[in-house]
């Protein structure tokens, strides 16, 4: 497909890109919450592709910083599935984690050094922020072992000692609200109270009107390269944007293509995963760019198909088993 008129590093390109929406803004408005708060921890789930991972890579700290009117203190672990759980491993995943510039990427240190690395590491990123305290947001974290939640205890104690408060918020699958309970059954019960009291849940799209506001970031909301006032739908469809065709216009076909391609499993599910909709959107983007019909590429049946290409009633059943 010829999209010879788009840069082609351009974000939407790349994929390496978020817009905004409505369960971000709920997900990063609670987290500000529980820092106000100064809650020891808390979690954050929801099924797989809502978009949790990339609220978090690409709007959770400067959303905070905003909301606080400083930089927030944050360390950003994405917890790895085929990591090892040795302590040594663990604490080298927290420095790299932390951007600590001594760490040696290859070389893994003593459990002992790398913990008192970590200790101080932390201590040192609360001080150049000028405050008491340090959050880890831990993305995946329906991985973590039972080791690395005491270990964290371990963290956040020798922190206490030092004077600053460490704040533990992961995010995950549903499997988080198991692994809660699971830790207080087995005689855990302290490790879930310190970081698992307090939880929410990461939605998927609810209504038309939040598939609008989805649909509003690719059209206006959004910019790049940075600094140009360029937004998505602009660049890919100049014509059309210029003679003031939006995207959030058709919202109404997004909803009703995404309840039409529910499977009967799926059937009473209401909220819908961000990752399809915008594989959608960036599908119908370069069959613009590439001078496509706009009436055709964004009908009813242009989302059916979109949809249907990107294996959104796949993805549906198989949440629908899981939960």
């Amino acid at each position: 497909m010829n999209q010879s008129n788009v840069d082609p590093s351009h974000c939407i390109l790349t994929r390496q890109y978020a817009v905004y929406t409505p369960p971000i803004d709920d997900m990063v408005l609670k987290i500000g919450d529980w820092l106000d708060q100064q809650r020891p921890g808390g979690f954050i789930y929801g099924a797989s592709r809502l978009g949790k991972s990339r609220a978090i890579r690409w709007y959770l700290a400067d959303v905070l910083a905003e909301r606080f009117g400083a930089v927030i203190p944050l360390v950003i672990w994405n917890r790895r599935t085929d990591q090892q759980a040795t302590e040594a491993a663990f604490w080298h995943q927290l420095l790299l984690a932390s951007k600590f510039q001594f760490v040696d990427p290859a070389r893994v240190s003593k459990k002992t050094e790398g913990a008192y690395l970590c200790l101080q590491r932390f201590i040192s990123i609360a001080k150049s922020a000028g405050r008491n305290y340090v959050v880890l947001l831990i993305d995946e974290a329906q991985d973590v072992t039972l080791r690395e939640w005491k270990w964290l205890v371990g963290l956040q104690n020798q922190l206490d000692y030092e004077g600053f408060l460490l704040s533990v918020f992961s995010v995950g699958t549903h499997q988080l609200g198991y692994n809660h309970e699971y830790l207080a059954s087995t005689g855990n019960a302290h490790v879930a109270a310190r970081f698992m009291a307090a939880h929410s849940r990461f939605h998927g799209i609810r209504t038309v009107n939040e598939g609008a506001f989805v649909l509003n970031g690719y059209d206006v909301d959004s910019e790049w390269p940075a600094g140009s006032g360029t937004s998505f739908l602009q660049a890919f469809a100049p014509t059309s944007f210029a003679v003031g065709r939006r995207l959030s216009d058709r919202a109404e076909f997004l909803w009703r293509a995404l309840i039409e391609l529910r499977p009967p499993a799926a059937k009473n599910f209401t909220e819908f995963p961000m990752q399809h909709i915008a594989m959608t959107v960036e599908d119908m983007l370069k069959q613009l760019a590439a001078g496509g019909d706009w009436e055709e590429i964004t009908s009813y049946q242009g989302w059916l198909k979109g949809l249907a290409r990107n294996n959104y009633s796949d993805h549906m059943r198989i949440i629908a088993t899981a939960g």
